[in-house]
């Protein structure tokens, strides 16, 4: 009885597909959405950063996000941007506006007419979009803040914007703040480089950064064990193809029931507990069988380990 249904599992070309062949895909493809291998380099969003500026700003803009290790930044030109999101090879493409430079320094200080950063994305990729605005924001905020308080071109915004001070809607206290503060920043450029702290000499970034740090910890189930998602992901498909095959096992009983193939093997000089302990033998092996299919792809093609107990 084991052999008729294991030969019988085996020339049945859409019970193999489904015992080994889905569970493989389905886990390997849960398994990258999980993380895939932690032990491997953690793979980075590709960007694209088209400076239309080319200033002091703008530079160093592009220079604190291809320093970032979430990002994979390119610098191409606004139509190779736009096909490579378009072609799925760039998530984030972000376009940084002639003029920016000057126009983000004024809003710095003056709160208004704040320029544009043109962001095109690949809509499949909402996430990553989030993640890639936020670790902009952080370098553009230090790149003109930087460049506000101790740059050649926040120099020439402080004198500007005193010039034009009396002319902004900014009236009464509050003007008097800003100019005591501009003030401040123009006798902190009129200093020597050597006694103002010199920021270069000290290795510091300039401008204003986060002030905190991260200290990431990741939890799981043994000493020294990095996750693997694709291990999350075989062992939770594995247990769910099971669960098909006991509801296929089950299935086929009533089948063979109703047939009358049952009434057949008790004409049989066997009992009945032989003959359902037959069914669930040969049922039992050909789970099995798919466990062992699929783990040993896991552990072949993306490094799954067994940590606990093997029984």
């Amino acid at each position: 009885m084991i052999r008729k249904d294991l030969q019988i599992f085996l020339t049945d070309r859409r019970a193999v597909v489904m015992s080994f062949v889905a569970p493989i895909a389905i886990a390997s493809f849960f398994g990258s959405i999980l993380g895939g291998n932690s032990n491997r380099e953690p793979a980075k969003i590709p960007v694209a950063i088209v400076d239309n500026d080319s200033s002091g700003i703008s530079k160093a803009i592009v220079s604190g996000a291809q320093s970032d290790r979430n990002l994979k930044i390119s610098t191409p030109d606004v139509d190779e941007a736009r096909t490579g999101v378009k072609a799925g090879r760039i998530t984030v493409a972000v376009i940084i506006p002639s003029g920016f430079g000057d126009a983000a320094g004024r809003a710095f200080f003056a709160g208004r007419d704040k320029p544009e950063l043109s962001l095109m994305y690949d809509p499949s990729h909402a996430v990553e979009l989030g993640l890639v605005r936020g670790v902009l924001t952080e370098h553009v905020m230090q790149a003109v803040s930087a460049e506000m308080f101790t740059g050649d071109q926040g120099r020439k915004l402080v004198d500007e914007m005193l010039q034009r001070l009396d002319s902004t809607t900014v009236t009464g206290e509050r003007q008097q703040q800003l100019r005591d503060l501009l003030q401040s920043a123009r006798r902190f450029y009129e200093q020597p480089a050597a006694s103002s702290g010199s920021v270069a000499a000290t290795g510091a970034p300039r401008g204003i950064t986060m002030p905190y740090t991260v200290a990431e910890q990741a939890i799981t189930s043994g000493e020294n064990v990095a996750y693997n998602g694709y291990a999350h992901s075989f062992a939770g498909m594995g247990i769910q193809f099971l669960l098909f095959a006991c509801i296929d096992l089950g299935v086929g009983i009533l089948l063979e029931r109703q047939r009358g193939l049952w009434k057949r093997l008790r004409s049989a000089p066997i009992s009945r507990l032989t003959l359902i302990t037959g069914k669930a033998a040969s049922g039992a092996l050909i789970a099995l069988l798919t466990l062992a299919v699929s783990f040993a792809f896991a552990i072949v093609v993306f490094g799954v380990r067994v940590h606990g107990s093997v029984p």
